[in-house]
């Protein structure tokens, strides 16, 4: 990934792109609102992470998780298949509520699960927090029965730290931190990823 990478801001909103072998990762816009529904609204999708949605608070949840791009770096982008331009699901960085340290969260489609897609993304926003916000580490939590969130967090890195509370809720927290994520860059023989702008 580059390190001279421009990000563009328009009307207070960065706009970028990620892009992987098969996936691209990019700002979360008012296209994305039907298929975001269509996750937030389904039971499955939704049973590790909070109660479904309806439309209105789908649409106030893409407004909040896009609001801190241009101040802080982070938020949640749209994860798209580059073959079939189908919208997988989403990835990207928040503050942990209770501690403020950075946090990675991902969520994928029932119809993409299996086919290692939230693995790819969180992988290259992991490497964007590291390489552009320099954080000391950075967490996952996970409800301890949501196997499926916990592979990820463990094939890309992370290792289980312990059981809290953390969204009011009692959850398994997973972490690595940047000397560990080296390390594991440096054993990887793997393309790496890339990180490209969009061109407006």
């Amino acid at each position: 990934m580059s390190k001279d990478v421009l990000f563009r801001i328009r009307n207070s909103q960065l706009l970028f792109m990620f892009e992987t072998d098969r996936l691209i990762l990019r700002s979360l816009d008012e296209r994305d609102v039907d298929a975001i529904f269509a996750m937030r609204s389904d039971a499955e999708v939704m049973r590790f992470i909070r109660e479904p949605q309806n439309r209105a608070e789908s649409v106030n949840w893409v407004k909040l998780v896009s609001s801190r791009w241009a101040s802080d770096g982070i938020g949640f982008c749209a994860v798209i298949e580059k073959q079939t331009n189908e919208f997988v699901g989403w990835c990207g960085l928040w503050r942990l509520k209770e501690s403020g340290e950075l946090e990675l969260g991902y969520a994928i489609a029932r119809y993409f699960w299996g086919r290692g897609f939230a693995t790819e993304a969180a992988r290259i926003f992991l490497e964007y927090a590291f390489e552009q916000l320099k954080p000391q580490k950075i967490v996952a939590v996970a409800e301890p029965e949501n196997a499926s969130s916990r592979r990820v967090m463990e094939k890309v890195g992370m290792k289980f730290v312990r059981l809290g509370e953390f969204y009011n809720r009692e959850l398994v927290q997973y972490a690595v931190d940047k000397y560990d994520w080296e390390k594991l860059r440096q054993n990887k023989t793997e393309k790496s990823l890339t990180l490209k702008n969009l061109e407006f």
